[in-house]
């Protein structure tokens, strides 16, 4: 196991015992063989300790091995609840899966949170998910599972979910649909009511027209239920599917399940679909391929087709996204207003899809007189919704309790020979009594009726517009869409007259209905129910806010003077992109603009911005349907003035600095400056101050604590040599500033002298050098006068450290001194005005003064109690008196001469 020689050691000894020279010593080969055995001895006692070495080692670590405690882990904390014991929200705290999934498929709807207990957004919509479920809890059962808890099933089942919380959706007959919409209880339950009743079956063309009416885009599947129901149930699941990109419900899902109304529609190949836009119509199976009738076809084709004329803009998590389509050239408006999804409809977003739909509707267009007619019916809709008071609405309705006793009004049967349906004869003349009194209130009596006396177009004209007031839904007509003022008043008058008239029948009302009974299901009850669900669904969202209207209806003067934007797209090389952002939810992007939108009237206002200009421009005026229309007409033709944005209006903070001297009641003293943090307003009130050197410092954001610190030991500085000075910075990213201020990189600083006319003169430090206080007084010199200037220079003087300093610095005030006497007295020898030349004579007589006092001038002088010193200072005073000369009357004098 351990050799004790090498291969050099084997060959030499076997080599001594043959070789042998005649030559040689005789004693050479026994010192040889001693060597050897020696090294053998060395090398064989260096491995024995190597080995032992190693043995050691090797025990050591076994015994380590066997003797160490295994490493304590901490447990993970025992689960707790998420929600109280008392909360409608089922809480599955301890990740129970299966259980949780029992109870969900017992149930048609309901709504699922996948949390984690220390996520904050979980615990932030956990409130949200509660109130949702208090208004929701007769409909949708509301569960919580706790899916981070180690070890619990839900766990095990889904280990790898990127972010909480999760909210799915579950219904009996469909797969789970993701909720992707804002975390907020409006939004939740107008999903939920979305996944409740996923499509509306459309009867009549009038209940298309209207859904038309009230929606972005329709999309209508054609799927008659004559011999199988499969296609419905696809169409079904496709719209269930599509709520998980179209959380807020722009896309309205129909279903026509009729054959005949659906040939009366133009539809000859079923099942199908058409996608119904503002301006187009898409329709699915052009070339009747049933086979590509299903859920992933119809999802695809539904998203991709889908277009509207105003953008309604959700920022969730990354807002850059949310904006970037529309961020490519073109100027953007964005109306700012509450979109809370909870009402039918929003008329201030309504009002503006329809002026942008006349801005896109072009003349080259071919659906110009389609979009022209549904711009006609939306405005019906919206100024007919206007006028609805929900709240007035609920608390006048009269809510009945259920009946549990036997009609009163109970009849066995009714025989009639005449009519088909016996309750005909009580509508029709309810009906006729009510347009009866109509046409008398409308000055049209019946004995003139009846005489034929009076005008037959007229008596027909009435009974047509009465007939198109009277119907439930409304038509497609157009004469319809210029007398709905009319329809208004009458619908009016109609509707009390019903009142009266069923007041006065109610006593002799017969029915063959059956006995009332305590039946929950019953029609009275559901619509009770139904009403009740209603006014609280309205009553919850009139928590957040009403609903948002224009400013009033316009007349119908101002009808004929609006503006009109017909077409405005095509008219130059470029065309807006309307947004709509919920300004209730977002009102942070209002006052990033300098917008503070709680003060605007129902937190509603209009902003286009123009990046290729870098502008802004907001609507002054009020919303309306004028003031829009005026205001995308004046931004076309060049005719609005830029708005600045500014944070805040006054500037309430500012920063002082310097600590020398007896501090005053304000916190400041002599010696402290003041640094005014800026806004567009007070800055344009800054710059237009006159008597002060201004020093202002415009910042991609904070200027910073040693940007700051320069800028107000500069005016330290200038104060110091008795020249008023005021330091300020402002944020550029938060305030806007005239086009001549407006830097191309920041920090920017600006100097502005104190003289008011030299405004415009206003001078700014090189963008790419360090700001430093000396290089901003500097900077400072170059616009005040040459008496300031010298006050300034002999400061920097006296405050020098060494003597060589001094000198060099006297040397180069002495050197300007004559620099400006050198100027003056050529502008004295050029100049033949004997006015001017008189002062420019006085005024060279005092720099020749100044110049005398400089040259004596030591720097053991520099001192403010030395004689010499204060007599330069006084010199300088005289100086500053004459040097400014009113050419105002040398002009006048040689004009008149």
């Amino acid at each position: 196991m351990f050799p004790t020689a090498n291969t050099e050691d084997i060959v030499q000894v076997t080599s001594f015992k043959t070789n042998s020279g005649g030559s040689s010593n005789e004693r050479d080969p026994l010192s040889s063989t001693q060597v050897a055995k020696q090294q053998n001895r060395d090398i064989t006692l260096n491995m024995l300790i190597k080995e032992m070495v190693f043995c050691v080692a090797l025990a050591l670590t076994t015994y380590g091995a066997l003797h160490n405690t295994s490493t304590k882990v901490s447990k993970y904390p025992q689960a707790v609840r998420f929600f109280s014991t008392d909360s409608i929200v089922k809480d599955w705290y301890r990740g129970q899966l299966s259980n949780a999934l029992s109870a969900i498929n017992s149930v048609d709807v309901s709504f699922v949170m996948y949390y984690a207990p220390w996520d904050a957004e979980s615990q932030y919509v956990r409130g949200e998910f509660e109130k949702a479920a208090l208004i929701l809890r007769d409909y949708v059962h509301f569960s919580a599972i706790n899916c981070w808890n180690p070890g619990s099933e839900c766990r095990l089942h889904h280990s790898k979910i990127p972010s909480w919380p999760i909210l799915m959706a579950y219904t009996v007959n469909s797969r789970g649909v993701l909720y992707k919409g804002p975390r907020d209880a409006h939004s939740m339950v107008n999903f939920l009511q979305m996944i409740m009743k996923p499509l509306e079956r459309v009867s009549t063309t009038e209940h298309l027209v209207h859904l038309l009416s009230i929606c972005d885009a329709v999309a209508v599947g054609y799927t008659p239920l004559t011999d199988t129901s499969r296609y419905y149930n696809i169409w079904y699941y496709a719209a269930m599917k599509a709520r998980e990109f179209d959380t807020v419900g722009e896309i309205c899902f129909a279903v026509v399940t009729s054959e005949e109304l659906a040939i009366d529609l133009g539809v000859e190949v079923m099942p199908n679909a058409r996608m119904m836009l503002w301006n187009d119509t898409k329709e699915f199976l052009n070339n009747g391929d049933i086979q590509s009738w299903n859920e992933s076809s119809l999802l695809h084709w539904v998203l991709e087709n889908f277009s509207q004329p105003v953008a309604r803009v959700i920022p969730m998590w990354k807002k850059a996204f949310s904006f970037e389509r529309y961020v490519d050239g073109n100027p953007i408006l964005i109306l700012f207003t509450p979109l809370n999804p909870l009402y039918e409809q929003l008329p201030s977003y309504d009002l503006l899809r329809e002026v942008a739909m006349e801005y896109y509707n072009c003349n080259n267009n071919e659906s110009t007189q389609w979009t022209s007619e549904l711009i006609k019916l939306q405005q019906v809709q919206r100024l007919l919704y206007q006028q609805k008071d929900f709240v007035k609405f609920c608390q006048q309705y009269k809510f009945k309790k259920s009946v549990s006793k036997h009609n009163l009004y109970y009849k066995k049967e009714i025989v009639s020979q005449n009519n088909k349906y016996p309750w005909s004869n009580v509508t029709q003349k309810s009906q006729k009594t009510g347009s009866v009194n109509i046409l008398i209130k409308r000055g049209l009596p019946i004995p003139k009726l009846a005489d034929g006396s009076y005008d037959e177009s007229q008596v027909l004209s009435s009974l047509a517009l009465l007939q198109e007031c009277i119907s439930t839904e409304l038509p497609a007509e157009k004469s319809f869409y210029d007398n709905y003022e009319q329809c208004q008043s009458q619908n009016h008058d109609r509707n009390v007259n019903i009142e009266e008239n069923s007041e006065e029948h109610l006593t002799n009302l017969e029915t063959t209905m059956l006995p009332f009974e305590d039946d929950p299901l019953s029609p009275d009850n559901l619509v009770q129910e139904n009403v009740k669900h209603f006014c609280k669904l309205m009553k919850f969202a009139y928590e957040t806010n009403p609903p948002a209207a224009p400013t009033r209806i316009p007349t119908k003067e101002e009808k004929q003077n609006m503006t009109n934007v017909h077409g405005l797209a095509c008219a130059k090389n470029f065309s807006l992109h309307m947004l709509a952002v919920d300004s209730v939810a977002n009102h942070h992007f209002a006052e990033f603009l300098g917008i503070d939108i709680s003060k605007r009237k129902d937190k509603t206002i209009a902003v286009i911005l123009n990046s290729k200009h870098e502008s802004q421009y907001v609507l002054s005026e009020e919303y309306s349907a004028k003031s829009i229309r005026d205001f995308i007409y004046n931004f076309t033709y060049k005719s609005l003035k830029r708005s600045l944005r500014t944070h805040v209006e006054d500037a309430a903070h500012t920063h002082y600095y310097g600590s020398e001297g007896k501090t005053t009641s304000k916190g400041t003293n002599n010696s402290s400056i003041e640094v005014i943090d800026l806004t567009t307003r007070s800055f344009k009130k800054l710059i237009n101050t006159p008597g002060t050197v201004r020093l202002v410092m415009v910042c991609g954001g904070s200027c910073g604590a040693a940007r700051a610190r320069a800028l107000a030991a500069a005016a330290r500085r200038l104060r110091a040599a008795s020249v008023p000075a005021r330091a300020a910075r402002l944020d550029a990213l938060r305030h806007d500033l005239p086009w001549q201020y407006s830097g191309h990189v920041h920090p920017t600083v600006f100097v502005f002298p104190a003289d008011m006319d030299k405004e415009a003169e206003s001078r700014s430090y090189p963008s790419m050098e360090r700001i430093t206080s000396s290089g901003l007084v500097a900077l400072a010199l170059r616009s005040l006068a040459p008496p300031e200037q010298l006050r300034v220079r002999l400061h920097i003087c006296q405050r020098a450290h060494a003597n060589e300093e001094k000198k060099i610095c006297l040397k180069y005030t002495r050197e300007h001194v004559t620099t400006v006497i050198d100027r003056s007295l050529k502008y004295w020898r050029w100049n033949e005005h004997r006015e001017l030349k008189d002062a420019l004579l006085k005024r060279l007589q005092y720099l020749h003064q100044v110049s005398l006092d400089l040259s004596v001038l030591h720097t053991s002088d520099l001192n403010s109690d030395n004689k010499r010193y204060e007599t330069l200072l006084s010199n300088l005073n005289l100086l500053s008196k004459t040097w400014k000369i009113d050419m105002s009357n040398v002009r006048d004098k040689k004009t008149r001469s």
